[in-house]
């Protein structure tokens, strides 16, 4: 591993999940590191908030009103990529034909701005 793969440890190091030769060596790293320091702290404040959201109860009323409900709700079957393109899927089906579109217009906007940057550089 090297400095700058240390630099992606923050979060991991903020949850406790390093093994110990690598905890060691990230310490060693965050006593120089202002910008790992205060990712560090950031993640662990954020793991603590998330940590006490879930530790909430629910009102009692909710588990009653999910349960209620789980009977008169139909359950959504998953999405085939098989009948993604058949009759009924119009939407999905459009939906990627504008996507694509969007992208090869990016690209060609892209590669006509490099060869504005090419053609001032040489100028």
């Amino acid at each position: 591993m090297n400095a700058a793969d240390l630099h992606t440890l923050t979060g991991a190091y903020a949850l406790h999940a390093l093994p110990e030769p690598e905890r060691a060596r990230f310490e060693r790293h965050l006593a120089d590191c202002a910008a790992c320091a205060r990712e560090v702290r950031e993640f662990a404040g954020t793991a603590t908030r998330l940590g006490l959201a879930a530790s909430l109860v629910p009102p009692p009323a909710m588990r009653e009103r999910v349960l209620r409900g789980i009977t008169a709700v139909r359950q959504v079957p998953p999405d085939d990529p098989r009948r993604a393109s058949g009759g009924g899927r119009g939407a999905t089906w459009f939906a990627r034909l504008a996507t694509h579109l969007a992208l090869a217009a990016c690209v060609t906007v892209a590669a006509g701005l490099g060869g504005v940057a090419v053609w001032q550089h040489h100028e």
